[in-house]
């Protein structure tokens, strides 16, 4: 049985130990957890219900960042600002059954969205606050009670730009609850790998549009991941039971 912590994988681990927490998935044990982290990215949902009694909430989900690659990437605003400790996310560690978790405060087994080729959770998500929005890339990932924002780049853009470009407005508005999903770090993980070095202008260009986000913002701002990844230079996946892909950052910051 493969054991994980936040940045370790640990090799021939006696399955006695009582520190063990198992990741059930469809009735089956696909791992356990030593010692796990308090955290996960189910709290995202409670969270955020909790800050909108007091204002508005603002959620910065960026696609890819595992728990790993942020104590590895240099992102000066997004470290100093939200002090993130390591989350457990759900299994199968995949942008559709984590991105469900996120925002119903449940796992898989109980919204129903366990691949890629499910997209309706059968429980109430963020989105059914009234006035949310969701700011999204291309393409609609989940169907939630409302539809995203989508975005295309303009010649020359990129596709988190664009994403900032659009929610921009958003967050200077008066909408009670503004999500918004940067994809461009995962789709280049596939590309180059995790290193962070080769990752290195995407991961400045996160942090800087996180910073222009939260300077235009008033209230409480969470930021979160749904899944890291593992693999080496020239690509990179995720999907596996491996401590780079099941654990992820979560901080929350009063601006």
């Amino acid at each position: 049985m493969q054991v994980i912590t936040p940045l370790f994988n640990l090799e021939n681990f006696p399955a006695e130990i009582r520190a063990l927490v198992p990741c059930r998935f469809e009735g089956r044990t696909v791992g356990a957890f030593f010692l796990p982290p308090r955290r996960a990215v189910t709290d995202v949902h409670g969270l955020a219900l909790r800050a909108l009694a007091q204002g508005r909430v603002l959620i910065l989900y960026i696609d890819g960042l595992g728990y790993s690659l942020y104590t590895r990437a240099r992102l000066p605003f997004i470290k100093r600002t939200f002090l993130c400790t390591p989350a457990r996310t759900a299994y199968p560690p995949l942008t559709q059954p984590c991105m469900a978790s996120m925002l119903t405060g449940v796992w898989p087994d109980a919204h129903g969205v366990l691949s890629r080729r499910h997209h309706k959770p059968r429980v109430p998500s963020l989105m059914s606050v009234p006035g949310a929005v969701l700011v999204e890339a291309d393409s609609e990932l989940l169907a939630l009670e409302k539809a995203p924002v989508l975005t295309l780049p303009c010649e020359g853009e990129s596709v988190d730009a664009a994403v900032l470009r659009a929610a921009l407005p958003f967050v200077c508005g008066d909408a009670p609850l503004v999500i918004v999903h940067f994809h461009g770090l995962d789709d280049m993980e596939h590309a180059l790998g995790d290193d962070a070095s080769a990752l290195a202008d995407k991961l400045t260009e996160l942090d800087e549009a996180v910073a222009r986000l939260c300077a235009a913002f008033h209230g409480t701002a969470i930021f979160c991941a749904d899944h890291g990844a593992h693999g080496s230079a020239g690509s990179a996946g995720h999907g596996a039971f491996d401590c780079r892909d099941m654990f992820v950052p979560l901080g929350e910051a009063v601006l």
